[in-house]
């Protein structure tokens, strides 16, 4: 239910954005808001109790955000506090994020390696996916010694593994299954 609730409230605000020619100050606004929230999670549980009040919960946003957001993304969070809806914000931005990403085409890839990447290969990365799907990449690279070598990537729900790690494993097997 959350999940559709954060949908319908992010395609409303992404239409806004659209006819307003905003997009890109409401995603950075509302990434903002995130970060303020994950950093300070006494915020969202204010945010989300049930005994405070709208008109304390609006206040607190206001003298929170007023310096850093719109007017239209601070009317949206009141509007959000209004239908009790405190609880899906985290779902709606999320939900905003996607709708910027597929509307600017950009692909959200995570790279796993065995040790850090280097700048230098992850440009080079950068550019063989940016050929291969047609978007701009956004490119994060985390560590997991257990693969070996090689690397996983991770995108949207789909797993490309060409590790180290999935070879041997792929080679062990075919070893098991001959039998000598």
């Amino acid at each position: 239910m959350a999940e559709l609730v954060g949908k319908r409230y992010a395609s409303s605000l992404f239409e806004v954005g659209i006819e307003l020619n905003k997009l890109d100050d409401f995603h950075s606004q509302l990434e903002f808001i995130e970060k303020t929230f994950r950093s300070e999670e006494k915020l969202i549980q204010i945010l989300e109790h049930p005994r405070i009040s709208k008109g304390e919960k609006r206040r607190m946003l206001e003298n929170i955000f007023t310096q850093n957001i719109s007017k239209e993304i601070l009317n949206f969070l009141f509007i959000i506090i209004d239908k009790r809806r405190e609880d899906s914000l985290m779902d709606i931005v999320r939900e905003y994020n996607t709708l910027f990403k597929e509307y600017k085409g950009i692909l959200e890839i995570e790279a796993v390696t065995a040790v850090s990447m280097k700048e230098d290969a992850k440009e080079k990365l950068k550019l063989v996916l940016k050929n291969r799907f047609k978007k701009e990449i956004q490119l994060s690279n985390s560590i997991d010694p257990s693969i070996i070598g090689g690397v996983v990537l991770k995108m949207d729900n789909k797993v490309i593994d060409s590790s180290l790690k999935s070879q041997l494993k792929e080679m062990e097997s075919i070893i098991k299954g001959v039998s000598l």
